[in-house]
């Protein structure tokens, strides 16, 4: 559990660097890595959650109902926005521009702390 929170602080942090190296190149691959980077990082803090409640959910499917399952639908709607954002339209489809990463990455931030309060202490 620790290790995937941990992947996802990592992840975010990658995420964060790309964008910036974006910003001075101009490569749109950066962009688009840094997107991917936010999206593996939401994705790591779910799995870290649903870890820690000893739920196993390998896919983005499993892992959206596992967090329905346990009365977490906000997170749930989360993580299927950045999923949908990040992974689909930025990623795969170069929808996006550097502020709507830079606006999404802030999101995958809040995730990330959100994960962190609902953690077992």
């Amino acid at each position: 559990m620790i290790e995937a929170l941990s992947e996802a602080i990592k992840a975010l942090e990658s995420a964060i660097s790309e964008l910036n190296e974006y910003t001075k190149s101009r490569d749109p691959m950066l962009l688009r890595d840094a997107a991917e980077k936010g999206w593996l990082a939401v994705s790591k803090a779910v799995e870290a959650l649903l870890r820690a409640r000893g739920i196993d959910a390998r896919t983005y499917r499993e892992r959206r109902d596992a967090l329905a399952r346990l009365g977490l639908d906000y997170l749930r709607d989360r993580y299927a926005a950045r999923e949908k954002f990040l992974h689909i339209d930025c990623f795969y489809d170069g929808l996006c521009d550097e502020d709507f990463v830079r606006r999404e990455l802030d999101k995958v931030r809040e995730i990330i702390d959100e994960v962190k309060e609902l953690l077992p202490k």
